[in-house]
């Protein structure tokens, strides 16, 4: 792969304070350890979206503390007025912070169907509230860059290739990101300097962390995705409850088609649960990947589907 230039600089995650003022809200009103359940959702242009940035999530939580350091320096950022905008006991709650989320995320290089979640993240909602920016620049922005250049392979019909090129060596920030998702995606060298002179788009307001739920209040934790051999069936949607009593022995399975708003009933010889986890009670649990495999992965999953019609492809709630 061509070198590739870009600037070594790490990215400051104190540059975004939005989180921080949206976790201290939290303290403040005595909120901050409510449990609280989110999406991140991504709605492609395409008819399909490709996983990516579980592992720089990951990667993340093993390198970023609420330092003395970094506490000093928050306090230090005042308003207008001279006066902290950080009031010192939520500062001291930073300082004692335990992260307690759990984070589960579509593996990197998984095609998902539009309106499919990217991750579903559980826990304290100050805790969720502070890694909002981590979930757009890690997750969201990258999942962007993965799709737009699987999108290019797809209009192609190219869903595989003689020899895997070398993964870039890249930095970690979002210039760095947006290279590592454009190679999982499946570009060639030259549309990976493309890419990194490109502004990532915003999120829609029907985009990013949302707290979205079934009709009747009970919230989707878990995609199970059918299959005959290699072939994708369906995917089904299952509540915690859902999941509970799905049977794992069972061949077949039921559901309610969004597609045709039709009870369906599917044979299988095998499923995947899409969803794995990122991070267990904060800690992070998956393992660095090797960005060969999440390419190769990607071309597999676009080959998977590329004879299915997937705007009729059937998804819905487990029956």
């Amino acid at each position: 792969m061509a070198e590739i230039q870009f600037s070594p600089t790490p990215f400051d995650w104190l540059s975004e304070l939005a989180p921080a003022f949206d976790a201290q809200e939290s303290w403040l009103n005595g909120s901050y350890n409510r449990p609280e359940l989110f999406h991140l959702v991504y709605k492609p242009n395409g008819p399909f979206a490709i996983a990516c940035g579980a592992g720089l999530l990951a990667e993340h939580i093993r390198r970023f503390r609420f330092s003395v350091n970094v506490i000093q320096h928050m306090g230090q950022i005042t308003d207008e007025h001279g006066r902290s905008v950080f009031q010192e006991s939520f500062l001291n709650y930073l300082q004692r912070l335990q992260l307690r989320v759990q984070v589960n995320c579509a593996p990197e290089g998984a095609l998902l169907l539009p309106g499919e979640p990217l991750l579903i993240v559980q826990g304290p909602v100050a805790q969720i509230q502070l890694m909002q920016s981590a979930f757009k620049k890690l997750i969201w922005e990258s999942t962007h860059w993965a799709t737009v250049s699987a999108n290019a392979r797809w209009a192609k019909g190219h869903w595989t290739e003689e020899d895997t090129p070398s993964p870039p060596v890249y930095p970690f920030n979002p210039d760095g990101w947006k290279i590592r998702a454009a190679y999982v995606g499946g570009a060639s060298a030259d549309e990976i300097l493309q890419n990194v002179g490109k502004t990532t788009r915003n999120p829609s307001a029907e985009e990013g962390l949302k707290g979205i739920n079934h009709a009747s209040g009970v919230p989707m934790v878990q995609i199970r995705r059918l299959f005959r051999g290699n072939t994708p069936l369906g995917d089904v949607w299952l509540t915690q409850a859902n999941e509970e009593v799905a049977s794992v022995s069972k061949t077949r399975a039921k559901f309610t088609d969004e597609t045709t708003n039709k009870a369906t009933e599917i044979q299988m010889t095998r499923f995947q649960n899409l969803y794995q986890p990122v991070l267990v009670k904060g800690h992070p649990v998956l393992p660095p990947p090797r960005l060969g495999y999440l390419r190769q992965r990607m071309l597999k999953q676009t080959e998977a589907f590329h004879l299915a019609d997937l705007e009729k492809y059937p998804h819905g709630w487990y029956l």
